[in-house]
């Protein structure tokens, strides 16, 4: 089954339990999104270069990001974080395709909001080899043009989930990243920008390997 078909059950399903009410609600935080992203996949505000921003890793060291990825192709990936089950089916989907693209040299980074003393814990759940970074006060993200300040009545749901994004988050505040891939030329500079305003779409893992090949082949016959 696909990533998005996945995604789109969970959606179904939580859909089914939670009713109309707050399924309304949950429409309404998507059409806010739509100021970052389109229905298309298009991020609307995404810079031309990775911004030169430092997120913290699972022990507590700082990692500048242009540092990590500095001379290799990289996909970053973008994850609300690990009580997301959007997050976490989106994380495992793309571990299938980590070794095909580690054999060409290409780097996969995931970066969330969520304080990094749980990013060891959620890479372990998930079975992850690739690095899960958090990104301390959310600069990266809101560079990246992927941060969603959460509306009032998503924070009343989440509330009552007992979900509080102020203690999740590193950042202490209610905002989040959409759950975003950016594909990343050696030199840092972005070549593709992919996020929706709904959590339950992303780009599918083997697209992400095969744009990423085609990356390469194109610049080794340049």
């Amino acid at each position: 089954m696909s990533l998005n078909k996945r995604l789109q059950f969970l959606r179904d399903s939580m859909a089914r339990n939670a009713g109309p009410k707050i399924s309304a609600v949950c429409a309404q935080a998507a059409e806010n999104q739509t100021r970052l992203a389109t229905e298309e996949g298009t991020v609307l505000h995404c810079p031309k270069t990775v911004p030169d921003v430092t997120l913290i890793t699972a022990d507590g060291r700082t990692q500048p990001v242009r540092d990590l990825i500095a001379g290799k192709p990289a996909v970053l990936l973008f994850f609300r974080g690990d009580w997301c089950p959007y997050s976490t089916t989106s994380m495992r989907a793309v571990e299938e395709i980590r070794a095909d693209l580690a054999g060409h040299g290409v780097i996969i980074v995931g970066i969330t909001p969520r304080h990094h003393s749980a990013l060891a814990a959620a890479a372990s759940k998930n079975m992850l080899g690739y690095q899960l970074l958090t990104d301390p006060e959310q600069k990266l993200i809101e560079a990246m043009g992927i941060r969603s300040h959460t509306i009032d009545e998503m924070v009343a749901l989440y509330q009552s989930a007992g979900i509080d994004l102020s203690k999740l988050n590193e950042s202490g505040d209610w905002s989040l990243p959409l759950e975003a891939t950016f594909l990343v030329c050696p030199d840092g500079s972005i070549c593709c920008a992919n996020a929706f305003p709904h959590p339950s779409r992303r780009m599918e893992p083997a697209e992400i390997r095969d744009r990423m090949l085609e990356m390469l082949q194109q610049r080794a016959t340049v």
